[in-house]
């Protein structure tokens, strides 16, 4: 599905990633939209890194919608 991701709001963009996490363009486009003074997070080592990476980036996206 072709989105026009110009017109929707940060939230919408975000939510619509969320639940469309295989649609590449519009990742690359939230994530040029990323303010540069956001927390970054740095690259996992491990399986089990990368599974706490994800909790705590599923519970900080929770927490804002």
């Amino acid at each position: 599905m072709n989105q026009n991701y110009q017109q929707m709001s940060f939230t919408e963009l975000r939510a619509y990633v969320v639940e469309n996490h295989e649609d590449i363009e519009a990742l690359r486009f939230l994530m040029s939209k990323r303010d540069p003074n956001s927390k970054g997070y740095s690259m996992p080592l491990t399986e089990a890194d990368m599974q706490a990476q994800i909790e705590i980036i599923r519970r900080n996206i929770n927490k804002e919608l």
